[in-house]
């Protein structure tokens, strides 16, 4: 199949349909996560018509602790109360794109995990959306809460994970899969993880590959019908698209969120890496 991921699941949408099929309550989420005043001047410098700004850490993550990863999932309240102030309800249609399909992806998540259903991932970002001839704008959106984004309520949970508990019991038959990038993994890695980069499910211009081009790739690391498969990555965020388009092909994969960035800062853990490397 040479078709793209979008016509498998509602979870992934093509500029094309956005552009043919308006939406009075559709909000789009410029979702970034590097540096943040050069972040913002990018958003500022050009951004899909009627997008909001969001970083990663400030909406889609709550500050690291001493034991958890470098992103882990942000208060409910919080993610809440941002949502009620870009006038979110539960009719809104929310699109979330970004510089990667992965930023993307981790916001999608994170709201899914909270309970939102409408929510879509951009395919191709915003140089798909201004190559189908979608429109942009500068400087900064700003929207205001209603009545009925007062309403709005959150429930955490919505998709499931996998905490660091899980991951040391997990079991043989399971399949734990390493989404970052391989020099990454071959510094060091979960003990029993297969190494699958997301960058490999992008094209050069940011766009998904196709169905047959990712079936393959998840085919080539071990990925079957009804196998547990858990995901990680550095912080979560690789990994989260490795849970979309995993999804999309029908299959219930667990986000590991702490990934490496927890799994590392125990003593006891590393040694268990390290014993692995050692024997390999």
């Amino acid at each position: 199949m040479d078709h793209k991921l979008s016509s498998l699941s509602d979870d992934i949408v093509q500029p094309e349909q956005l552009l043919d099929h308006p939406h009075s309550n559709r909000l789009f989420i410029d979702v970034r996560l590097g540096e943040p005043a050069d972040e913002f001047k990018d958003y500022r410098d050009a951004h899909i018509l009627g997008a909001v700004h969001a970083q990663i850490r400030e909406v889609f993550a709550a500050p690291p602790t001493p034991a958890s990863g470098n992103l882990p999932l942000p208060e409910i309240a919080l993610l809440e109360r941002q949502l009620r102030a870009w006038g979110v309800n539960e009719d809104t249609e929310i699109v979330v794109y970004g510089p990667s399909m992965a930023l993307a992806a981790r916001a999608w998540w994170v709201l899914r995990w909270a309970g939102l259903e409408n929510v879509r991932v951009l395919d191709g970002g915003i140089k798909a959306w201004a190559h189908q001839g979608g429109p942009l704008a500068q400087g900064e959106t700003y929207r205001e809460p209603n009545d009925e984004a007062l309403r709005l309520r959150l429930q955490s949970g919505s998709l499931p994970q996998s905490l660091v508990t899980d991951v040391e019991t997990l079991g043989d038959d399971a399949l734990l899969i390493d989404a970052r990038d391989e020099n990454a993994f071959l510094a060091g890695s979960i003990p029993g993880a297969r190494n699958l980069p997301a960058s490999e499910q992008w094209t050069p211009v940011g766009n998904l590959r196709t169905v047959a081009e990712i079936e393959k790739l998840y085919d080539d690391v071990g990925v079957r019908e009804g196998k547990d498969v858990v995901v990680y990555c550095g912080g979560g965020v690789l990994s989260a698209l490795a849970v979309l388009t995993l999804r999309a092909l029908g299959h219930r994969p667990l986000l590991y969120v702490g990934s490496w960035s927890e799994w590392s800062k125990s003593p006891e853990r590393m040694a268990r890496s390290a014993g692995e490397r050692a024997l390999s």
